[in-house]
């Protein structure tokens, strides 16, 4: 009869220090410890799931309980080591807070805490979600992890460590542990095929890496289902059709729809992927990863960069690739919350289109998409202009494209005046701008006008707004009503608040006033007491009720 099928992630879990994948700084700091047999009492691992903290516990656990000594390199052949292995420890309590959260059992199982190891060196207590234990059950551990006994250690994990009370914390040498790396969890991967004797495509095992999101359990898991999807194999064909992945040629060519700016193209190929049942949600990350290689391929010449990357690096600017990079990681974030992937995906792909360049200049000076250049431009008039209409009142009987033509025909002198921030404000709110230009705009800072050439600085942070068309729009702009204008932007961290810094300081000073007006009222208090409630201060929002006429 053969052996019962063990899954990877239990058949390949580490059992010595050496074995372990990443985490070096955290094994390093147990080795030496051990190896000096200078033991605290309590440890806390903390991390998200599949990283290693209970199976560090275990190792820890053998090493100080260990027949051979307390050394950092257990034998793994005594009873003790064997029995630790298997779950079969009678010195080593596993529990699991979630199904221990009774202060009851707590007290149960601290008060044998007492009584000596029944064979071993240490009596050692792991708990697993240590954070799901009630407030009543982390006092009653509280006292033992206070005063404990030497032959009790204490090992505790937990993936939130925020919930855990400061005053068992402040008890614990603690330890976080990172999540694992691409290839850290990929080698591994490559080492359990090899050691298997599976056949596998690399690529394949690189998207389950992917998958993994740097839990190595989650990898394995997922591996597990490949092998079987596969029937000992996991190929590339196999895991986009497990995971409903799009194919890479596919976000390809829906990269060249973008670059195109062929907003339909674009759209019906997502409506193409969705008819095929693909998974857009990873369309859209893979995307971004895509977005990612044509930057690097623009700054540098990597002979392993395929061809299509480094063409497709030639037709975009670089701002519009870190606004594209920018639109599809938002866009992630934000698909759960859309009515559907399809149409998160469209809006997200349309968003880039609209906030292109060439759209936005587009929208500022063709005839065809802006009618509202039929009518006379919003022009702040300067002391020359004016002069000009009152020597020349037969301007103001010519239609209005004429009486523009004649006044850009002047050359003023020194007409644009400022000398301040709030003025420079006061200009850009009176010009009519795009909203993306405004949004660009409102986190300026006025430099310099030295001989009719303006200086600016951008916030940094808002780089990727900054292209040549929207420069020369603004330029053109203000060379409106200002006559013959050079901007230059410069980019800086703002020593001074921007107009949006401004606007979001107000914001938040009135939303701050509101929470504090609202939790200040009487009623709200009483309630608060009465039902031991608390306000979600994030749901106290301002109604504006319009007044009605009786």
């Amino acid at each position: 009869m053969s052996e019962p099928y063990q899954v990877l992630a239990r058949k390949y879990r580490p059992h010595t220090f050496s074995e372990m994948v990443g985490q070096i700084h955290t094994v390093k700091t147990l080795i030496n410890a051990l190896d000096v047999d200078n033991l605290h009492h309590g440890f806390l691992f903390t991390g998200t799931r599949g990283v290693g903290k209970t199976t560090i516990a275990r190792i820890f656990a053998k090493s100080i309980n260990c027949e051979s000594g307390v050394s950092s390199k257990p034998c793994g052949k005594c009873a003790t080591c064997i029995e630790i292995d298997q779950g079969q420890s009678v010195d080593l309590i596993e529990l699991d807070a979630a199904s221990h959260t009774g202060v009851d059992n707590m007290r149960d199982i601290l008060e044998n805490a007492q009584y000596m190891p029944t064979k071993n060196r240490y009596k050692i207590y792991l708990i697993d979600e240590v954070h799901m234990l009630s407030k009543s059950s982390f006092n009653a551990l509280l006292k033992t992890l206070e005063e404990p006994p030497e032959h009790i250690k204490f090992l505790l994990a937990t993936t939130d460590p925020q919930k855990v009370p400061v005053t068992v914390l402040s008890r614990c040498l603690q330890f976080t542990l990172q999540k694992l790396t691409h290839e850290e969890i990929l080698g591994q991967l490559k080492f359990i095929m090899d050691t298997e004797k599976l056949k596998y495509e690399e690529l394949a095992l690189s998207q389950i890496a992917d998958f993994g999101n740097g839990s190595m359990r989650d990898a394995l898991s997922l591996l597990d289902q490949s092998i079987a999807y596969g029937k000992g194999t996991v190929m590339t064909k196999d895991i986009k059709a497990m995971l409903g992945l799009v194919h890479h040629d596919d976000i390809v060519t829906l990269a060249k729809h973008l670059l195109n700016q062929d907003a339909e193209a674009s759209i019906n190929f997502v409506r193409e992927l969705s008819h095929k049942g693909e998974n857009l949600t990873h369309a859209l990350k893979d995307l971004s990863a895509l977005f990612h290689q044509i930057s690097i391929a623009q700054i540098i010449d990597n002979a392993e960069i395929s061809n299509n990357i480094k063409s497709l690096a030639t037709q975009i600017s670089t701002q519009d690739l870190q606004l594209f990079y920018h639109i599809a990681t938002n866009g992630s974030k934000e698909l759960p919350l859309a009515p559907s992937e399809q149409i998160g995906l469209e809006m997200t792909l349309l968003r880039m289109l609209a906030f292109h360049s060439n759209t936005v200049n587009e929208q500022q000076t063709s005839p065809a998409k802006a009618p509202s250049e039929k009518k006379t431009p919003k022009l702040v008039p300067t002391p020359e202009i004016k002069q000009i209409a009152k020597e020349k009142p037969q301007i103001q009987a010519q239609s209005e494209p004429k009486t523009v033509k004649k006044v850009k025909q002047t050359k003023p002198q020194s007409t644009l005046n400022i000398n301040t921030q709030t003025e420079w404000e006061e200009i850009t709110q009176t010009l009519e701008f795009s909203t993306v230009v405004r949004m660009l705009l409102k986190n300026t800072l006025f430099e310099s006008i030295d001989q009719q050439t303006l200086t600016l600085s951008l916030d940094e942070q808002f780089s990727s707004l900054l292209t040549d068309n929207i420069q020369r729009t603004i330029q053109a702009k203000l060379q409106e009503s200002f006559g013959e204008i050079s901007l230059n932007i410069n980019l800086s961290k703002p020593k001074i608040q921007t107009l949006a810094q401004k606007e979001t300081q107000a914001k938040n000073e009135k939303a701050a006033a509101l929470r504090q007006e609202f939790l200040s009222d009487e009623g709200v208090q009483k309630l608060q007491k009465t039902f031991n409630a608390k306000v979600d201060i994030n749901s106290i929002k301002e109604i504006k009720v319009e007044a009605k006429n009786v």
